[in-house]
């Protein structure tokens, strides 16, 4: 079975356009499309021979309405970026798993496309989870138990997210790792939009 999330998240530099969740083999996997692109600031440093490690962050959460969310499942990945003089070629390494690429386009092309990444047994998730997809500003609405902004369209009232709150929230996140950046460069990427690559949450529905 698919869980599908809607197209959403934008943030400078790093877009999430798709994310969806599949049960292979009693295990949830993640399959997710980003569009990744640097600043100019960013891609200088690259070329110089610094490398770029960026972290994908996956959660699975339960909502509950009389608590805190219950964090059923965690994982991450982390990918590092760097550029070779010598040879020309960029170079992505994801768990000690090599592939080289001759322009820094196919490079992002590749850092953004998340494939097979087992998230989790199912085990750990109660229920097998079905399809369901809502855009963001309604689903963050909902679970943070706030009212839709001004000028929003409610949903009507048989809609699955507006019954009791019993699935799970799933999200997904890319980010530059600024701590693993030479500690010269470290002082102005904390000062400097050009460093902050962040897709930021990107969430969706998932019912039993």
């Amino acid at each position: 079975m698919l869980l599908a999330s809607s197209l959403i998240a934008k943030a400078d530099g790093i877009e999430v356009k798709s994310a969806e969740l599949a049960v292979v083999d009693e295990a949830l996997v993640l399959k997710a499309n980003l569009e990744i692109g640097l600043s100019p600031a960013l891609e200088d440093a690259l070329n110089k021979g610094v490398p770029l490690n960026f972290i994908a962050e996956f959660e699975l959460k339960k909502p509950r309405w009389y608590w805190l969310d219950e964090v059923m499942v965690t994982a991450q990945q982390h990918i590092r970026l760097s550029y070779h003089a010598l040879t020309r070629q960029f170079q992505l390494t994801n768990n000690a798993k090599y592939q080289n690429f001759s322009s820094l386009n196919e490079a992002l092309s590749e850092l953004g496309r998340l494939q097979e990444w087992r998230v989790a047994e199912k085990t750990l998730v109660a229920e097998r989870p079905l399809v369901t997809s809502k855009p963001l500003a309604v689903d963050k609405a909902l679970v943070d138990g706030k009212p839709l902004a001004e000028g929003k369209t409610p949903l009507p009232d048989k809609s699955p997210l507006l019954k009791k709150r019993d699935g799970y929230l799933a999200g997904l996140r890319m980010k530059l790792d600024l701590t693993q950046l030479p500690k010269p460069l470290q002082v102005n990427a904390l000062t400097s939009k050009d460093w902050n690559l962040d897709s930021e949450w990107h969430r969706w529905n998932v019912n039993p």
